[in-house]
């Protein structure tokens, strides 16, 4: 029952906001799991975001089948990379994927137009150098904000590049970011599974030590209680091509 009226509120809400991913309608027992902000800045040895590979890595301990294992889309703030960060090769080696969150760490919705598709290129292209991928999928607006100057910048860069690069938002109001609950991660994990549906698209953040030590804590309960609840933990990419 609840999972019926979690799905209706998602597509409530996507029909207001049609040019933004919020879910994907399916009867597969399926989730997306989204981490944005990362890395953290001045973080040389990227301590914070290998703290959440490695919680997701601990729950994937012992599957042996590559398709039951937990995977999720890292949303990378292009001005947080460090110069010999390598973080991003262990995303993608840990069969992650990868989005754009942006040069910064802010609201995009408030950038003048113009600034604004210059960073989003700027992000782009730093990510598809770091990474030697050929595309990148998804872009999430900093805050969740977006507004038409913001879609059309990102049509124009994805048909410049031959690819349709996709606006992602999630089927939940996000509160991990919220210091009063940085030391409380069994709260999150409870309020994250309170949005648990079929096609889902949850998030979780990193981009600070401190809020990344609390999200590789909340993960290790949360993926615990999706695996009890028979759902698979995949990329954005994967729930978007499930049938």
């Amino acid at each position: 029952m609840i999972e019926l009226l979690l799905k209706e509120l998602a597509f409530g809400v996507s029909k207001l906001f049609p040019d933004a991913l919020f879910y994907k309608p399916t009867q597969e027992r399926i989730v997306a799991l989204t981490i944005d902000d990362a890395p953290t800045p001045e973080d040389p040895d990227d301590y914070s975001t290998q703290l959440i590979l490695d919680a997701i890595a601990c729950d994937n301990q012992g599957i042996t089948n590559p398709e039951e294992r937990s995977r999720a889309t890292f949303f990378i703030i292009g001005g947080h990379l460090s110069e010999h960060s390598t973080i991003l090769k262990r995303i993608l080696q840990d069969g992650h994927e990868i989005g754009n969150h942006g040069m910064i760490d802010d609201t995009h919705a408030w950038l003048h137009p113009q600034e604004f598709e210059r960073q989003l290129k700027e992000a782009h292209d730093r990510l598809l150098f770091l990474t030697g991928l050929e595309q990148i999928r998804w872009y999430r607006p900093g805050r969740g904000l977006y507004n038409q100057e913001m879609l059309k910048a990102i049509k124009r860069l994805g048909d410049s590049t031959d690819y349709n690069l996709k606006l992602a938002l999630a089927s939940m109001v996000p509160i991990d970011t919220y210091e009063i609950l940085h030391g409380n991660p069994q709260f999150i994990a409870w309020y994250i599974n309170q949005f648990v549906f079929p096609g889902a698209i949850l998030v979780l953040h990193g981009g600070s030590i401190a809020r990344a030590k609390h999200t590789a804590a909340a993960l290790s309960i949360i993926l615990q209680e999706l695996r009890r609840k028979n759902y698979r933990v995949v990329t954005l990419s994967e729930l978007w091509d499930s049938d």
